[in-house]
């Protein structure tokens, strides 16, 4: 008998649940058991040897960090989907004592002795050992047998375009199927809830790397729940390590413990003792540190609180765009479901409940939210345990929702493919037309689209715009403008697909979203792109600029110039390396011409001709799109009146 498993993929720790019916979900344990009633069955740790080999995996791998913390690579989930310049920028690669490397195309490779990994491949790693321990009937005696499906439960703010590397991650592990499905989705799925008809559902997940703040409305069918997603905000790299780093940084600060930067050993040692004592302040309001030197030293919990400030404060932002774009008000939502590690801390609950309060909130969820009991469903399991509902088909989730949106890049304006906060299923459709007939490549931008809760306000939200790599369509030039129709689809378990079609030809690419990596952020503006130059605008282009056999004077070649130098001004970038070789190569051939005196002006027309094209086809690729529609126009005309003169 084959079984369906839920997994909830976790940063630092990972769990998984079977489910055996309606009301009875299964907990999976690890053959080398739990270690702790703090942590979850799998933790997110593998081991490898000095040869750069795979040896231990969970638990052990996570035993021999202290001594080993190079060889130990952990915390994958923060680097999946992500380039390496994205990943360096936002500070994520500091924390870790183990290799990364930049690999090709801007992707992140992880080195371990002599041998290099991506994420997904750690991820697989990972997965293929919950799949060995749920199939072992030795270690799970309820469960045993081959498990060929799974459904993973994903952050709700991860894009489907890093969503995508960890479907290939579990298919390399040996899932001949997978789902995946949102970990505030999950949560839902499992908490028990007295609903009368409808209601309105805040999640507030938290893990150790990232932040979920969704809205959901759950509607009562018979004896089911049935949910589905209205919004979702968050912050994919805001969780309990982000906690640990400030710890760490405090405790070095105030006890003189700088030099340990270099030595791994105690920093790694370190960073346990915080991760463990920050676990004990949820409960006491005291506790001690063991620090690298045997040195003993008290923490309180409001000293905790006070250094944990500015990431406590960061979770205001996604309550309030979740609610804003929902369009549901604090006093419209009935009840609060906390998930993850982080949530049992009394600062984050309480954070929640006064945020909640000062948008509005009723007094009945306030109190309600003061005197919740996390005993009813444990944070650490509500997700797998969802999962495994979704797995098994007890419930099935009606509307689902992706956070981003994606769209093309034209120069420095963004188009839009798929909308933000799109039900999915989705797909949508675009296109561009490149602006040289005789182009064999045509490159195609995808970017995408997220809001950015930590700058939106109440008077509108704010976007933040990150390229997906560089994609193009081989073709064969027919004469005309090529025009290539771009199809996105974002897929039920979330991957991100991609199809690029040359209208004239049939010549088509496609492209699996597990291939896309989450690239720097980068400015765009959101309105309507510059409109293709059409074939009719682009051979007056050529007539103008072609010149004439005879009649040029000084007079034709500075009002030329000036046209060129008119139109480099409307140029938001000039330091493009494209646009400067075209200036600079026409400012080269016009100046030549002016200082001969004129006395053989024509000498210099085909050259001058050339460049003045060239400069204008490189401000109108797709790629750069420097000059509006109207300004091309307008320098059209003073070109072709320049050379009737």
């Amino acid at each position: 008998m084959t079984r369906t498993i839920g997994i909830d993929l976790g940063t630092y720790n990972s769990a998984a649940a079977v489910s055996l019916g309606r009301g009875h979900v299964v907990m999976a344990e690890s053959r080398h058991g739990r270690g702790s009633p703090d942590v979850k069955s799998f933790p997110s740790f593998v081991y490898f040897d000095r040869n750069g080999l795979k040896q231990l995996v969970g638990h052990p791998a996570k035993a021999v960090q202290t001594n080993n913390p190079e060889l130990v690579v952990w915390g994958v989930k923060r680097l999946i989907g992500l380039s390496y310049e994205e990943a360096r920028e936002k500070g994520q690669l500091k924390r870790f004592s183990y290799g990364i490397e930049k690999g090709p195309s801007d992707s992140i490779v992880i080195r371990v002795g002599g041998e290099c990994y991506s994420p997904s491949h750690i991820m697989g790693f990972i997965l293929r050992e919950i799949k060995e321990d749920v199939e072992n009937p030795k270690v799970n005696p309820s469960l045993g047998g081959p498990v060929e499906r799974a459904v993973i439960s994903v952050p709700a703010y991860f894009s489907a375009a890093r969503t995508g590397h960890i479907v290939e991650a579990a298919r390399t592990a040996g899932f001949q199927e997978v789902d995946t499905v949102s970990e505030p989705m999950a949560a839902v799925l499992r908490y028990g809830l007295n609903v009368n008809g409808q209601a309105n559902v805040l999640t507030f997940d938290i893990g150790a790397g990232t932040l979920d703040v969704t809205l959901m409305i759950l509607i009562q069918h018979g004896d089911d729940l049935i949910p589905g997603e209205l919004c979702t905000s968050g912050d994919a790299a805001l969780g309990g390590i982000d906690m640990d780093d400030m710890l760490v940084a405090y405790l070095r600060e105030t006890h003189g413990l700088q030099k340990i930067e270099t030595d791994r050993n105690s920093l790694q040692i370190l960073r346990e003792e915080v991760e463990k004592g920050k676990i004990r302040l949820s409960k006491s309001e005291t506790t001690f540190l063991d620090l690298p030197g045997q040195r003993r030293v008290n923490l309180s919990r409001s000293e905790l609180e006070d250094v944990l400030t500015p990431v406590i404060v960061r979770c205001r932002g996604p309550i309030r765009e979740s609610l804003q774009r929902a369009g549901i008000t604090a006093a419209e939502v009935d009840h609060v479901l906390f998930v993850g590690g982080p949530s049992h801390m009394p600062c984050i609950r309480r954070l929640v409940r006064d945020e909640l309060s000062k948008l509005g909130a009723r007094e009945q969820l306030v109190t309600e939210i003061e005197n919740m009991q996390l005993s009813l469903v444990d944070p650490m399991e509500c997700v797998a345990q969802g999962a495994a509902l979704k797995a098994g088909r007890v419930i099935q989730p009606y509307l689902k929702r992706i956070v981003e949106g994606y769209g093309i890049r034209f120069g420095g304006y963004y188009s839009a493919v798929i909308k933000d906060n799109s039900s999915y299923p989705v797909s949508g459709k675009g296109g561009l037309i490149h602006s040289n007939p005789n182009v064999r490549e045509v490159p195609v931008a995808f970017v995408l689209k997220r809001s950015d809760p930590e700058k939106s306000t109440a008077a509108g939200t704010v976007y933040k715009y990150h390229e997906l790599g560089a994609y193009s369509l081989s073709i064969t030039p027919t004469g005309d403008l090529p025009h290539v129709e771009v199809l996105l689809q974002v897929t039920d378990d979330k991957r991100l697909l991609a199809t690029l079609v040359h209208g004239p030809s049939g010549q088509k690419v496609h492209y699996e979203g597990l291939h896309h990596t989450e690239g720097k952020e980068v400015v765009l503006q959101e309105d309507e792109p510059p409109e293709p130059w059409s074939p009719e605008q682009v051979s007056q282009l050529k007539e103008a600029v072609r010149g004439k056999t005879g009649g040029w004077t000084k007079s034709h070649l500075e009002r030329l110039m000036h046209a060129a130098e008119a139109a480099l001004e409307l140029v938001s970038d000039a330091t493009n390396t494209k646009v400067r070789k075209a200036k600079e190569d026409l400012e080269s051939s016009v100046k030549r011409a002016v200082e001969s005196d004129c006395q053989d002006p024509n000498r210099d027309c085909p050259s001058i001709s050339n460049r003045a094209k060239e400069l204008l086809n490189v401000l109108s690729l797709p790629e750069i799109a420097q000059i509006t529609k109207q300004d091309f126009l307008n320098y059209l005309e003073q070109l072709t009146v320049i050379a009737q003169s």
